[in-house]
Formats: C-alpha cells, sequence, structure tokens
C-alpha cells in the first residue's frame, strides 16, 4: 500500500492530536498534529482511537510530527494508556535525528508493545501487518 493512495480515501477520524485513517480492519494510520499534548488534548485522543476500534488495541502507525515536550502527568497518563489503545506502533520519523531520539528513549525503557522506527509508510505498513 502506498501512503499516497491511503490519504486519497476518507479519513475515520481527526483530533487536536491528529488525522486518522483506515488500513485495514486491524490497523490505523496517524499524520499527528505539531500541538502540544496535554491532559484533556491526550484524554480526548485515546478516547477517540478507543472508539474507531470498538475500544479493542489496534495496530498504529503514525507519521511523527515535532511538538513541544508534554508534562509527566501527561507523559504518564499516555504511557498508561499506549497498552490499552494500541497493539503495536510503527513510527515514523520525519529525519534521522527524530529517529535516533526515539529509538534511544525506547531503547532504555522496553516499551509494552511491539514499537520501531521507520523513515517510511511502506516500511512501517511491512513490518506492522506482519506481526
Amino acid at each position: 500500500m502506498k501512503l499516497e493512495e491511503l490519504i486519497q480515501t476518507p479519513m475515520i477520524g481527526e483530533s487536536e492530536l491528529a488525522k486518522y485513517w483506515r488500513v485495514n480492519p486491524d490497523t490505523i494510520y496517524a499524520e499527528s498534529k505539531p500541538s502540544s499534548r496535554t491532559l484533556e488534548t491526550i484524554a480526548s485522543n485515546v478516547a477517540l482511537v478507543k472508539s474507531l476500534n470498538d475500544h479493542q488495541p489496534v495496530k498504529l502507525i503514525i507519521s511523527i510530527a515535532k511538538s513541544p515536550v508534554p508534562d509527566k502527568a501527561t507523559r504518564e497518563l499516555a504511557a498508561k494508556e499506549l497498552p490499552l489503545t494500541y497493539s503495536a506502533m510503527a513510527m515514523i520519523a520525519p529525519n534521522k535525528l527524530t529517529g535516533f531520539i526515539i529509538n534511544l528513549i525506547y531503547g532504555m525503557k522496553k516499551p509494552p508493545i511491539p514499537m520501531k522506527t521507520f523513515s517510511n509508510f511502506e516500511d512501517a505498513h511491512q513490518w506492522i501487518v506482519n506481526l
């Protein structure tokens, strides 16, 4: 599947933090927005994603946008909700430095779900559909 084709299909949802498309019954694609992450926006986004997949964890391919670092309470909420919302995550980093930082962060503490960083949609898609 090509990203250009996917984003020509109708979005299945949008929040302050991202736009969402359905890749297949088990997987969604998100284009994150450069918005600030707060307790309220994370909670709202989690509720939206859960509603998109009948409140079952879903595989996520996400294109990461640069955004401010959230506060500790927001990071803790996001970490708590991660395995309840997603079953796997393929992150598309906008550049090598961002990819390196993401890998460094998740290299220090094993994530609760399969996670991997990629430079393009096609590689991220290939990895996540084969889980």
